[in-house]
């Protein structure tokens, strides 16, 4: 066919437009008075939309009464409906399952072709019309005939502008030759008839991927109009998928003939298997809540789960890492229960049973499966593709239940079949085994205003999504500050040159400080800015003044939490916050933009602006961030942030790899995290990409992008420092600040914490064995005089208190300790907990204390 989707559009749009006119023409004014009556149904109909909850199989859910408690998947759905005929006439209690829809196909089904699934687009109608006269005719909405509804429209459902028993007028000005008469004959004019039956026709479909075996070469996909009479429907669960307002047929005992009706109400009766393994049957759907969000380390049963090991350092899965099926989760502890996978005489059985902690798994990269999910069969048995292309509805013991297209139900182990990723177009590739699947990750915007999820692959083309912290309190949430960083802050701003613009903060509400004494108001978030004229000789004495207020908030924090020494000491002068150095070589950016910059340093301008930003690093850096230049390449240095106290990121080192572009100051510097395969934060991903509005990885305006003027290298790593690696990471994922104050919210931002900490230690781990170049030394020594600090939070965490409430190991001394932290938490940190003892002592650490088992 040479018709597209456009065409369809536009077909309907000016066909509708006719009929309008022409109903118009044919009924004047009376038009409207026949359709007032349904005026007041439609009404009732809408009245009943906001109180029903409608869940499907393999929603997460939990329970109205105790929303923070365990959640569980639907895993059947019983729905009754009550239906009102175009009569009036009211039909209770009927099972969905006796419903039909008007037309076979209908916009968002799939379908099958060959060796290609697709999903439908548009649907044009294919109408069979008995004529008065007799005749009886089948024709299609695209075709030259003209259809102009004689009866009200009693669906007014833009999706259905035809049903069976409508009167239309068709018009024609010749017979065409697609026009299959089935009796009678006809002539050229216009006629009064009855639709009999409405079906799909042509479709447009947009096809999603090919169940092709590996070894052969690319398969060209189908056109994208198709009969529907071509193409076989791929279904599941469709009983349970109606909704109020939806019109359907059906038939009752005493008719032979299917009548239209619309559905008045539902009422469901949901089966819920829940995280410790036990199924409800039975329950109302007013009695559950849908989870929208979930957290990264909740697990249900049947999912197929990888063991993530204790200690990885890289992003790349192990073939040695055991997989198995959850059979059960303690939702509050965070442990679950996994049956691993064994092979037996090449087959697949899960005979060893383990309980291990939620932290040390992750969801199966190669087996996401959900029910409804679309999968292709590994192995094609000899190219029948209707038995290799289907649709999860189930999973049984470490199986996984697929329905395929030629409605054979069979079981399958997950490695015999692949899911599609929907993500892509794959209109022209072939999906292979194995790289099916990346997680969505999330981008986060730390100043703009909007926010959405990243639908690719984690990858380094700074394409970011971002959230907005603005209107949000500084008391809660991702942009929670510590009182001593922002005193921090102020003693920074206090020591820069005379010109301050606008706070870094700028779009943040602030609460006053009689509401909550831990947060300073607005005028006392200073921005760091870049000053045009050349630094006044008075810097250096501005210094010494600095760094006296600074360790003086820093002492007064310590004494309001519990005395304890800070975490921001300074160490020793061998190790300057601010050198230059030679020999750039492990840098991320050396080989990607040297040729680029070496030509642009004989720039004044740059070279200039370069050095600004040297002389601010060099005179205003906080105790807890230490800077390399490098002698060779101007437009490179690399810089470690020490993370607060408070925070889950507490005693860690982040180091970040910052370029200056040829562009510079007009672009915004490239930023690079070191982050050894290990995810830490949302902002900061096991690809390396830092995701910050300031660095123009996601839109804004005014003060919340980067201005060429004003912002400066200092102002990105306080933003890295304070903001990104906050007390409340979780909040920083797109959307999840509607959260804060919510008990679900809350108890994930618990657990997020609790794997931030962990991860944090990983990474302790991962700098001791490969430490970046030129910071040798202060890892060596910023872990022997933190490192019996961290062993001691430690084991406060493994006694039960909170992350980040542990100030140099032990709680504050006028509270008992506060069993917050989970039994997975303490099974994993006990496992990283003697990897730390050894790696501490290979450094030299005294770490006698923690050598006795029994302590």
């Amino acid at each position: 066919m040479d018709l597209n989707l456009s065409d369809i559009d536009s077909f309907s749009e000016s066909s509708n437009s006719e009929d309008q006119d022409y109903a118009e023409h044919l009924f004047g004014g009376n038009a409207y008075s026949i359709l007032s009556s349904l005026e007041e149904s439609i009404e009732k109909i809408d009245d009943f939309l906001s109180f029903e909850r409608l869940f499907s199989q393999g929603d997460i859910v939990c329970l109205v009464k105790d929303p923070s408690g365990q959640t569980g998947r639907v895993v059947n759905v019983d729905l009754v409906v009550d239906l009102e005929n175009v009569c009036g006439h009211k039909i209770r209690e009927v099972n969905s399952k006796k419903l039909q829809k008007i037309r076979s196909m209908s916009v968002g089904d799939h379908v099958v072709y060959g060796p290609w699934l697709g999903k439908i687009e548009k649907v044009v109608d294919r109408l069979t019309v008995l004529f008065d006269d007799g005749a009886k005719s089948e024709f299609t909405t695209m075709g030259p005939e003209k259809f102009t509804p004689v009866s009200p429209d009693l669906l007014e459902d833009p999706q259905y502008p035809f049903y069976p028993g409508q009167r239309v007028m068709v018009q024609t000005q010749r017979v065409p030759e697609s026009t299959k008469w089935l009796c009678g004959a006809r002539y050229d004019k216009r006629d009064l008839g009855t639709i009999c039956t409405v079906d799909a026709g042509v479709v447009y479909v947009e096809w999603l991927g090919c169940a092709t075996n590996h070894d052969e070469k690319k398969v060209s996909a189908p056109a994208h109009l198709q009969d529907s009479k071509n193409l076989t429907l791929l279904s599941c669960f469709s009983g349970t998928k109606w909704e109020i307002g939806d019109w359907c047929l059906f038939q009752t005992r005493s008719q032979e003939v299917q009548e239209l009706a619309v559905i008045m109400r539902t009422k469901a009766k949901v089966d819920v298997l829940w995280q410790d393994g036990n199924i409800t049957a039975g329950l109302s759907s007013d009695s559950l809540f849908p989870v929208n969000i979930v957290d990264a380390h909740d697990f249900w049963p049947d999912q197929f789960v990888l063991e993530k090991g204790v200690c990885d350092d890289d992003s790349s899965i192990s073939s040695l890492h055991r997989w198995g099926v959850v059979k059960s989760v303690d939702a509050k502890e965070r442990t679950v229960k996994v049956k691993w996978s064994t092979f037996h005489a090449n087959e697949l059985n899960f005979d060893v049973e383990e309980t291990v902690s939620a932290y040390e798994l992750m969801d199966h990269p190669d087996f996401p499966y959900c029910v409804g999910d679309a999968v292709f069969r590994n192995n094609l048995p000899c190219n029948d593709y209707s038995s290799s292309i289907g649709i999860i509805v189930g999973f049984e013991d470490g199986k996984v239940k697929v329905k395929w297209a030629t409605g054979a139900i069979s079981m399958v182990a997950p490695y015999e079949i692949y899911h599609i990723d929907k993500s892509k177009d794959a209109s022209t590739t072939i999906i292979p085994y194995g790289e099916n699947l990346e997680q969505s990750n999330v981008e986060v915007n730390l100043h703009g205003d909007q926010f959405s999820r990243d639908e690719g692959k984690d990858s380094l083309d700074f394409d970011g999504n971002g959230i907005s912290c603005e209107e949000k309190p500084l008391a809660s949430g991702s942009c929670s500050l510590s009182q001593a960083a922002i005193r921090l802050f102020s003693s920074i701003g206090s020591s820069l040159f005379s010109s301050l613009s606008t706070s870094l903060f700028g779009g943040y509400q602030h609460i006053s400080q009689e509401k909550n004494p831990e947060i300073l108001d607005e005028e006392t978030v200073l921005h760091c800015t870049l000053d045009t004229d050349p630094p006044p000789p008075a810097v250096t004495d501005s210094k010494k003044s600095g760094e006296g207020n600074s360790e003086q908030v820093m002492e007064e924090a310590e004494l309001k939490n519990g005395d304890a020494p800070s975490t921001s000491s300074k160490l020793p002068e061998n190790f300057r916050q601010f050198d230059m150095v030679n020999d750039c070589s492990d840098h991320h950016f050396v080989d990607g933009t040297g040729k680029d910059v070496q030509s642009s340093q004989v720039k004044r301008g740059w070279m200039k602006r370069v050095q600004q930003e040297w002389n601010i690093l060099e005179h205003d850096l906080p105790d807890t961030i230490y800077v390399r230049v490098y002698e060779e390449r101007m437009d490179l240095l690399r810089a470690a942030v020490v993370g607060a106290p408070g925070t889950p990121y507490h005693d860690g080192l982040f180091f970040f790899d910052i370029c200056f572009p040829p562009e510079y100051p007009h672009e915004p510097p490239m930023v690079y995290y070191h982050s050894g395969g290990l995810r830490v934060n949302p902002n900061l991903y096991e690809s390396g990409k830092v995701c910050l509005s300031l660095l123009n990885t996601w839109t804004g305006s005014g003060n919340e992008v980067w201005n060429p003027k004003s912002s400066t290298i200092l102002q990105v790593l306080l933003s890295l420092q304070a903001l990104v690696l906050n007390e409340k990471p979780y909040f920083n994922e797109a959307g999840y600040d509607t959260q804060i104050g919510k008990a679900d919210g809350e108890k994930n931002s618990v657990s997020y914490n609790e794997n931030a900490y962990l991860v944090t230690c990983k990474s302790m781990l991962y700098l001791l064995r490969k430490p970046p170049k030129h910071f040798e030394a202060l890892i060596e020594e910023h872990f022997s005089k933190r490192g019996e600090h961290i062993l001691l939070a430690c084991k406060a965490y493994m006694g039960g208190a909170p992350v980040g409430s542990a100030l140099s190991g032990r709680l504050n001394s006028d509270q008992e300790p506060i069993k917050g932290s989970s039994k997975g938490f303490k099974i994993m940190l006990a496992k990283l907990f003697p990897q730390l003892v050894e790696a501490f002592s290979d450094k030299g650490i005294d770490c006698s204390q923690f050598l006795n088992p029994s302590e």
